[in-house]
């Protein structure tokens, strides 16, 4: 079965680098779901072209680096937000936020309307503009920060799966 797989791996590995490259992409403009998308791929590669060791062990690393970076992106944000005082039902409303904004504003979407939705919120809560900008901002900042994790995150992925195709 291998070998009529190996006349499939080269094509198949040129897809899941531009699927590596595209995923770069949407980690820094949240198109799509950069990591998530990185680790299909991976998962893609490893079933179709036929497994084997480097390949598993290569999938498993990847595994952990988008688990972890996934986590620690979003426990930063949510931690620099807390930290500035917002409590968890702001932080739900910002993740609502995210969501419409992703369906309904192209590309920035979710940047603001997470960014928005926190800041409205906010007023409410606090009813000062100055007060809610300044939970706000750190929202932001924690934001940037945990897409910087994603990023590392994604980097690495990509220098794992480099490595295998390489190797193997």
């Amino acid at each position: 079965m291998r070998d009529t797989i190996a006349c499939v791996s080269p094509w198949l590995e040129w897809v899941v680098l531009l699927v590596m490259i595209v995923s770069v992409v949407g980690l820094v403009l949240p198109v799509l779901p950069g990591l998530l998308l990185m680790w299909v791929a991976t998962l893609g590669w490893v079933l179709l072209d036929g497994g084997g060791a480097v390949r598993w062990t290569a999938f498993g690393i990847i595994t952990v680096l988008v688990a972890v970076g996934t986590a620690a992106a979003y426990w930063w944000s949510g931690r620099r937000a807390s930290g500035a005082g917002a409590p968890w039902w702001v932080l739900a409303v910002g993740t609502l936020g995210m969501i419409i904004g992703f369906f309904t504003i192209p590309i920035l979407g979710v940047v603001i309307g997470g960014i928005g939705a926190i800041w409205i919120a906010e007023l409410i809560r606090l009813r000062d503009a100055r007060l809610a900008w300044d939970t706000t901002w750190a929202a932001l900042r924690g934001y940037g920060i945990g897409t910087g994790i994603q990023m590392a995150a994604g980097v690495a992925v990509v220098l794992v799966w480099v490595t295998a195709v390489w190797i193997s």
